[in-house]
């Protein structure tokens, strides 16, 4: 992801403007004028909002630069940089907010895409072997969308089944509990997307992870196996578990039984159990055996700063919760461009064997003066403005490792189990040395925001996972949800 490093050589600090963790903003780039009066929802069935009946995205900036690169034979992408140099060179906000000092990207945008969600979105056209214009069309209006889920989410927990967005950012379902209530047919109708919508599954997204959650600690339990990973799918309600057969019983375990010494821990009628055994592995840590996120650790890779939520000026460094074993202290590095100064910082929490809300460890920052900057590869970093709310199936995320360098992909599977961590997620960027791999652990995910030049934390790469039915492993990460269940810190972001 590169392009952005080269807009500036220098900056300048300023008054900060007030920035909220995630705030739910309404859809400015969306005409809602044309859009039809919502319909009753339908008691039994699906509600199906057709993409040509929904309000279309706006961008007439980025309308005028497509032609402006057609006339000029030059990428969309290369137009969009030269716009955006621009502007980083004309307009004194571009650098006014930066209170840690300059980073790669100024504070500037594409009518509602940052230059942050454009690096982001450049990542996605790679990942998913599409041009840069499709990548936008794909994922430009997710943040804004999922800001606008996540509010309805939030107000329809008792009822909310579940929601999954398509990789290809074509449409996005929502499913229910019982009828589909009227408010979501409502908030559907404002979205730049196809929207399904399904009533009458009986469970809800909370009894499917309690469900999953029961189902994952017995079989962990279980002396018959060896290891054990879990996840639930909110379309079909069921809930899936991998397991490898310790040695011992491999000659007598098969899917049936595996799966039969835990269905009766389903207690909802509509939700199903599948147990899968299986010989390989179905999970891993990926511990290779100014302090800024995303830098040095050694064997692993730094993750964001936080900050304590009861005292704002008690801050700390974070990474992987098993980065943490065994290593009371560690050498933090900044990566060569920012000199290659080290500093020993010492661990203050941890959270992993047995942890319910994910992985992470929290260390000191040394010597070194703690920022809300990290870096998003070696030579270049960017301030963050939010963190994410909810981990959503089809959320576009990047990440960023030592050892593999920057991937990008889509959010497979959430709520997943290990043997030592619940509410990891998988994703769709596979294990190898391009992606992922051994060192990478505690690296940053990060997505776009909605706001001006804003990167939105996502996660911490912890490992690789399975998923049923897919063959070979995944990069696994914890949520940044993780610092606020388990310690009560918050990522550090301007505000």
């Amino acid at each position: 992801m590169a392009g952005i490093s080269s807009w500036l050589a220098a900056g300048k600090t300023g008054r900060l403007k007030l920035l909220t963790i995630v705030a739910l903003l309404p859809l400015t780039a969306f005409n809602l004028a044309s859009a039809p009066a919502a319909a009753s929802p339908a008691p039994t069935g699906t509600v199906v909002l057709a993409a040509e009946q929904q309000p279309r995205t706006h961008r007439p900036t980025l309308d005028r630069l497509k032609r402006e690169a057609a006339r000029k034979g030059i990428s969309l992408e290369k137009a969009v940089d030269a716009y955006l140099a621009k502007q980083a060179k004309t307009d004194p906000a571009a650098t006014a907010n930066w209170p840690d000092g300059p980073v790669s990207i100024p504070d500037v945008a594409v009518d509602d895409l940052s230059a942050a969600h454009i690096e982001v979105l450049k990542g996605m056209a790679k990942a998913q072997g599409v041009s840069f214009s499709e990548a936008i069309d794909r994922h430009g209006a997710w943040p804004a969308a999922k800001q606008t889920l996540v509010r309805l989410q939030r107000a329809l927990g008792g009822e909310f089944a579940g929601g999954e967005r398509a990789e290809d950012g074509s449409n996005v379902w929502l499913g229910f509990k019982g009828q589909i209530p009227a408010q979501a047919v409502e908030t559907a109708r404002s979205l730049p997307l196809r929207v399904e919508l399904q009533g009458n599954l009986g469970y809800t997204e909370t009894e499917l992870n309690e469900t999953k959650n029961r189902i994952h600690r017995a079989l962990l339990k279980d002396p018959r196996f060896s290891s054990v990973a879990s996840y639930y799918d909110s379309r079909s309600g069921t809930v899936h578990s991998l397991v490898v057969p310790a040695p011992a019983a491999r000659a007598s375990v098969n899917d049936e039984s595996a799966r039969s010494a835990v269905s009766s821990l389903a207690t909802n009628p509509s939700i199903t159990v599948d147990v899968r055994v299986t010989e390989g592995p179905v999970s891993s840590d990926f511990a290779d055996p100014y302090i800024r996120g995303g830098g040095d650790l050694q064997n692993c890779t730094s993750n964001f700063n936080v900050v304590a939520i009861s005292n704002y000026d008690t801050r700390r460094h974070t990474t992987a919760g098993h980065c943490a074993n065994g290593a009371q202290t560690r050498t933090y590095c900044n990566y060569p461009v920012d000199g290659g100064n080290c500093t020993s910082i010492s661990l203050t929490n941890e959270c992993w064997l047995g942890c319910a809300s994910g992985e992470a460890a929290l260390y000191t920052r040394g010597s070194l003066t703690l920022t809300r900057t990290f870096y998003y590869n070696a030579q270049n970093k960017a301030y963050v403005d939010g963190e994410d709310p909810v981990q959503w199936v089809g959320d576009a995320i990047c990440k960023w490792g030592r050892f593999s360098g920057s991937s990008c992909g889509t959010v497979k599977r959430t709520n997943w189990s290990n043997d030592k961590s619940d509410n990891l997620f998988v994703t769709s960027i596979p294990v190898g040395n391009s992606t992922c791999r051994p060192g990478d652990s505690g690296g940053p995910a990060f997505t776009g925001g909605p706001a001006t030049g804003s990167f939105t934390a996502y996660g911490l790469l912890v490992g690789e996972g399975a998923l049923a039915g897919q063959s070979g492993l995944y990069c696994a990460f914890s949520h940044v949800s993780v610092y606020r269940d388990a310690f009560g810190y918050r990522v550090w972001i301007r505000e």
